[in-house]
């Protein structure tokens, strides 16, 4: 049985090849969604905080936070798994560590800090 994988940006099941993001070849990008990486880029200019928002917003929406106070467990569970994705994993500084650093020099080519 496979491993399921998580899109490294908002942490969607990524359970079916037609919402796999795309590099700027039009290739296959396994790390990411579509609705977080196309063409090769990040989708939207925003912190962990802000996607954390954006997901909550739309697992609500969508009725999958029906029952009363599912809204603050679900912000609770991807304040704790958010970091540890790749858009938001960087450590290099304690400003990387918040999910964005403009500033950050870091030569790791894992290092999505300064795509805000």
């Amino acid at each position: 049985m496979n491993e399921m994988k998580f899109c490294q940006s908002c942490g969607m099941p990524l359970d079916n090849k037609e919402i796999v993001g795309t590099n700027r070849d039009s290739s296959k990008n396994e790390d990411y969604c579509v609705y977080c990486f196309k063409d090769g880029k990040f989708t939207s200019n925003c912190t962990m905080e802000e996607m954390i928002e954006i997901s909550v917003k739309h697992m609500s929406e969508s009725g999958m936070l029906k029952e009363q106070g599912k809204t603050e467990e679900a912000r609770a569970f991807m304040n704790s798994f958010f970091p540890n994705l790749k858009r938001w994993n960087c450590t290099c500084t304690n400003e990387c560590a918040s999910g964005f650093n403009p500033n950050c020099i870091c030569s790791n080519p894992e290092c999505h800090c300064t795509e805000k």
